[in-house]
């Protein structure tokens, strides 16, 4: 069965994103959102990642959330891209946000 994503935002909202050093290198704007690490230079924070596991964790809802489409696309987390319409992560975070389950497309 094909899907396709109804720009519901339901994933942005419920999952909270964790972003490796690859994720960091290409979008190093995720650094600033992690209060954790914010401020920090890039390479640090790569290095952190690479040595003690010190993950770049977006909050939710996420704040590259605009009008319920990623303001941040093109650069996005490899776990966003890894999210599929229709899979059971995004059937599960429509359920959380009260939203019918999404149908195939025929």
């Amino acid at each position: 069965m094909r899907y396709e994503c109804d720009q519901c935002g339901a994933c942005c909202r419920q999952f909270l994103i964790e972003c490796d050093d690859v994720d960091v290198l290409r979008e190093q704007r995720l650094i600033e959102v992690d209060r954790h690490h914010a401020g920090k230079p890039v390479h640090e924070v790569v290095q952190g990642i690479r040595t003690e596991w010190k993950a770049v964790i977006l909050p939710t809802p996420c704040p590259f959330l605009a009008e319920n489409r990623c303001s941040i696309y093109p650069t996005r987390p490899n776990c966003c891209v890894g999210l599929d319409a229709g899979d059971e992560q995004c059937q599960s975070a429509r359920a959380a946000e009260g939203l019918p389950p999404l149908l195939p497309v025929s």
